[in-house]
């Protein structure tokens, strides 16, 4: 039987505030040796993304990375 599966993917991340580097070494990409993350390039990233495309959605939770970015 044919039957149309309809699958939908959201778009989201998980960044950890704090659980191996600090805040700052996680926004900005610092201390690289225990893990790369660079939050910061993350959001821009994705912003810019969102703006080329109003009909993409994009879920985020960390607020105090998303404020850390706003407040730039």
């Amino acid at each position: 039987m044919d039957k149309m599966l309809y699958v939908h993917f959201i778009a989201h991340t998980h960044d950890d505030v704090g659980w191996l580097k600090t805040v700052d070494e996680y926004y900005t990409g610092g201390d690289q040796s225990s893990q790369q993350a660079e939050v910061g390039m993350i959001i821009d990233t994705v912003i810019s993304e969102l703006e080329k495309d109003p009909k993409r959605k994009f879920t985020y939770v960390e607020m105090k990375f998303f404020s850390m970015w706003y407040d730039q």
